[in-house]
């Protein structure tokens, strides 16, 4: 999968971001024995940004995990494990996927995109921090729970083909293209029922543009079309 997709995928997260100030977990409606834990064994440093609409948390920051010497994949797999229940996920290992790591001096960054049977979801990603101790500082991005319930537990087969969606996405926009489209697969928790989706990715010359098309994979729709 490209980087470009990836970032854009990423910058996406914010527009699902709540924008509600820090709260302690004691203060959260939500009173999942998950989060309850998660807040003792932070010694009380836990805080939460709440997404009211996706109904899990998109940032957490304190001490969320132990010093470990272990590598920056399994740290953040085992903290998903006990935090599973806050993110409506069922098995972290097959619905998170690293999909980036980044190290610094002081600092580790591991990216996962989550997954829904096996196909991305757009918009959906978590970043990991911890520092060089392996000690999570902070977690940030967006998770729609239970995407699986949603689609009584089977996956979406498209209708179209990707070379019919990237007709589609070309007939929005008259223009040279510079280089070969990109067209993924991926789930549009935004919309009712979490549609299968082509999102295509287009990079003019003439126009110097760039879009992002996202068409249903079953009727050929444009749903939605980002510019820059």
């Amino acid at each position: 999968m490209s980087r470009v997709l990836l970032f854009s995928l990423f910058m996406i997260i914010s527009l699902f971001t709540s924008t509600n100030p820090f709260v302690t977990a004691s203060e959260l409606d939500n009173n999942s024995a998950a989060l309850q834990r998660l807040a003792k064994n932070s010694g009380g440093t836990l805080k939460v940004i709440w997404n009211e609409q996706t109904n899990t948390p998109s940032i957490l920051t304190g001490t969320l995990s132990v010093p470990s010497m272990h590598s920056p994949q399994w740290i953040a797999y085992e903290f998903l494990k006990q935090a599973k229940s806050i993110y409506g996920l069922h098995n972290p290992e097959r619905d998170m996927k690293i999909i980036d790591i980044e190290r610094s001096q002081d600092k580790i960054n591991v990216r996962l995109q989550h997954l829904l049977f096996e196909t991305p979801v757009w918009g959906n990603c978590l970043v990991i921090d911890m520092d060089i101790d392996g000690v999570i500082r902070r977690v940030e991005g967006t998770v729609h729970p239970n995407l699986e319930k949603q689609l009584f537990n089977r996956p979406m087969h498209a209708a179209i083909t990707k070379n019919e969606a990237i007709a589609t996405a070309k007939a929005t926009t008259q223009g040279q293209l510079a280089n070969e489209p990109t067209v993924y697969s991926y789930y549009l928790p935004s919309r009712t029922g979490t549609p299968l989706i082509y999102v295509v990715q287009l990079q003019y010359s003439n126009p110097e543009i760039a879009t992002t098309t996202l068409i249903h994979s079953l009727t050929g729709r444009v749903l939605e079309q980002y510019k820059k």
